[in-house]
């Protein structure tokens, strides 16, 4: 686990993501990525990547039938 700080870059705010972290997440600099915000926690994926598009999927689709599954899952 890293700490960092969030640092005003003009009106937005940015972060300095340690090079480790980078290559355990197979991210490098000038990469394209999506940020979700999820149960609070922000989730950095490369945009391109299949995985990300099926998880916003199935992110999509439990909150659009979330009660339809809460009440499936009884």
């Amino acid at each position: 686990m890293h700490t960092t700080k969030l640092t005003k870059v003009g009106n937005s705010t940015g972060i300095t993501i340690p090079r480790d972290v980078l290559t355990e997440a197979r991210l490098d600099r000038g990469d394209e990525v999506t940020l979700s915000v999820r149960d609070g926690r922000i989730e950095i994926a490369k945009s391109s990547d299949d995985y990300s598009k099926a998880m916003e999927a199935g992110r999509a689709f439990s909150t659009r039938y979330r009660r339809a599954m809460a009440v499936l899952a009884k």
